[in-house]
């Protein structure tokens, strides 16, 4: 079951670079008067593969947003 999502992460990493490309062509946000900037600076902040691939295989299991929380109620 493994081997079949990550052959599915594989297949959205294509996909998300496809549209990553295309998208990056054209997406312009304004960044002060009469200026405009990228939307996403890079790929990774568009599609994160290692992140997925590590959710896939369970290695992140503190992937919650309590994370900094639970780090500091360790430390008192």
């Amino acid at each position: 079951m493994k081997s079949v999502e990550l052959r599915r992460v594989d297949e959205e990493y294509r996909l998300h670079l496809q549209a990553f490309l295309n998208f990056k062509a054209k997406a312009k946000k304004k960044a002060g008067k009469d200026k405009l900037r990228p939307v996403y600076a890079n790929f990774k902040k568009f599609f994160d593969y290692e992140k997925e691939v590590n959710r896939v295989l369970g290695k992140n299991k503190t992937d919650s947003r309590f994370v900094g929380i639970g780090k500091l109620l360790k430390k008192q």
